[in-house]
């Protein structure tokens, strides 16, 4: 097997609700406190990064949010105008031409192109290049949930397919050569410890096809922590029960128990189907100090549970 580098461009992906917005901030603020130059997009119209931060987004134009971190929002209309406008040069002709009733359903029903333009901007970031070398170190992409992620992983080869040849067929394979590249392209996903989230975790990598050399790991995330082990449990369940309240700690205390052995379950099941590295981010609602909102500290904070090395990120 050929040793993998670490990725410039990250996707996360997940089911919807299991925290990928949360992974993907926590991951981008890693890598620029490393050092490292870093984008994250949000895709398919998301804006919701700025605030976390307590800034103003500026939309598709990168927003610095923290010390070496920028975010932008990625709409299909914006990337397919960017396109459009690099190749004819002319906004102006763009907004004749396709601003218009005829060409918008007719752009609209071209299959895979809203999502392989979004690909295409990630592709500009990728070669986007500053005093003779990259701006962007890291790319992290915070994609849309499971199955319209895998339609937009698979949108620069749809096209290419579709096209067959030309300036667009061309254009579409650059994309693809860095997006399909495990070398140069990773993909992280997300999960609950939880039965339905773990299975659709499992079918997701399954159905990743021919991208399935791009996925570096799997974070579940909002795992709870046992206040005991199941012996000193044990030990002091028969004194509990004499005091006021005392079963009913006891009773929670081994709900905790099962709860943890079933993440731990979870986790050894994603390992043995998908083959990856499958690390545990704690759900910081509980705990002794308990948080309703995620800020940047706690996001910090989160990020740097993240073994970048085991993941090969």
């Amino acid at each position: 097997m050929i040793p993998r580098t670490a990725p410039r461009v990250v996707l996360v992906t997940g089911k919807g609700g299991v925290g990928k917005t949360t992974v993907a901030v926590a991951l981008a603020l890693r890598y620029a406190e490393r050092g490292l130059s870093t984008v994250l997009v949000e895709t398919a119209g998301a804006e919701l990064v700025p605030g976390i931060f307590g800034v103003e987004g500026q939309g598709y134009t990168p927003t610095l949010v923290a010390p070496g971190l920028w975010t932008l929002r990625l709409t299909p209309e914006e990337a397919i105008e960017d396109y459009v406008v690099q190749q004819v040069r002319f906004r102006r002709l763009y907004s004749m031409v396709f601003k218009n009733r005829v060409m918008g359903p007719f752009i609209d029903a071209v299959p895979g192109l809203h999502d392989a333009v979004q690909l295409g901007k990630i592709f500009d970031l990728y070669r986007e290049s500053l005093g003779g070398r990259p701006r962007w170190d890291r790319i992290v992409v915070d994609a849309p949930a499971t199955g319209h992620g895998l339609t937009m992983l698979g949108s620069a080869r749809a096209l290419m397919d579709l096209t067959r040849a030309g300036p667009l067929h061309d254009g579409v394979k650059q994309v693809q050569d860095v997006i399909g590249d495990p070398q140069r392209t990773g993909v992280l996903l997300v999960t609950l410890p939880e039965s339905l989230p773990v299975n659709e975790t499992i079918e997701l990598g399954a159905r990743l096809g021919e991208s399935r050399a791009l996925l570096r790991g799997v974070v579940l995330n909002s795992a709870v922590s046992a206040p005991v082990t199941a012996g000193e449990l044990r030990l002091v369940e028969a004194g509990l029960s004499t005091l006021p309240g005392g079963e009913e700690v006891a009773r929670l205390a081994a709900r905790r128990l099962r709860q943890v052995a079933a993440q731990e379950g979870a986790a050894a099941r994603l390992q043995a189907a998908l083959s990856v590295p499958t690390v545990t981010l704690p759900d910081l609602r509980w705990g002794d100090a308990p948080i309703d909102r995620l800020g940047a500290a706690e996001l910090s904070n989160l990020g740097g549970l993240l073994p970048l090395a085991e993941l090969g990120l």
